[in-house]
């Protein structure tokens, strides 16, 4: 009698972890989708504003190395495409930073996610930041606004690639832990966000201040940390 006592306490208790256990793997994923979806969102809205201005500028920087191959009116719209596009960024990143961080400061985020995932995440979201801050301080500058004394980091072009780089650095070493929970954590890129929405056009260089040879313009494309890591 006291055997078959303490045999159905412990299938209770193996009952137990097992519904602890895989209502811990549903809600892994379950972040996993939720955080996928948000960068969807990324792709739809941000992204898009973001090329388009990255574009007028590349082509405002392609009339200031190459002086009257475009008419006034066409340099005009260079840079109107691109203020006005720096402007839509700005205000859709706001958006999405905002809901990314009500994600990752949201408690079942903070216990269940692996702390790789929690710090991708995190400096992603710093990395995104900069970008923000970076465009917001041009726009400023070109409004000739004070910069607030609550600013970041006056320099934040130093700022967005330092953090850019410690993100794409940690990246890198997260796609390189073993971990078994990556199984059930990783999901597959959003059928919305395409190569169009996720190449963003590198503008670094290529304006030739100097009257030398800008460096040719290469692409970078924002990294979903669910769908490698």
């Amino acid at each position: 009698m006291a055997l078959s006592k303490k045999f159905k306490i412990l299938l209770s208790l193996v009952i137990i972890a097992v519904v602890i256990f895989g209502a811990y793997l549903y809600k892994l994923h379950a972040l996993a989708v939720e955080a996928n979806d948000i960068f969807a969102i990324r792709c739809r809205t941000v992204n898009p504003p973001l090329i388009n201005y990255k574009i007028s500028f590349l082509n405002l920087a392609d009339a200031i190395n190459s002086p009257g191959k475009y008419s006034s009116d066409e340099v005009r719209s260079f840079y109107d495409g691109y203020v006005s596009g720096m402007k839509n960024y700005v205000k859709e990143e706001n958006k999405w930073l905002a809901i990314q961080n009500k994600l990752i400061k949201r408690w079942d985020f903070q216990l269940i996610e692996p702390w790789y995932t929690k710090k991708a995440e995190d400096l992603q979201w710093k990395m995104y930041e900069a970008y923000r801050d970076d465009a917001q301080y041009i726009l400023d500058l070109g409004e000739k606004k004070p910069v607030p004394k609550d600013f970041p980091n006056l320099n934040v072009r130093d700022t967005r690639d330092k953090v850019s780089q410690e993100y794409f650095d940690f990246y890198t070493k997260a796609i390189a832990i073993k971990d078994w929970k990556k199984f059930f954590g990783r999901v597959s890129l959003p059928k919305v966000c395409t190569e169009k929405n996720l190449t963003i056009p590198n503008t670094e260089g290529s304006i030739d201040w100097e009257g030398k040879s800008a460096t040719p313009s290469s692409d970078f494309v924002p990294i979903d940390p669910y769908n490698v890591i």
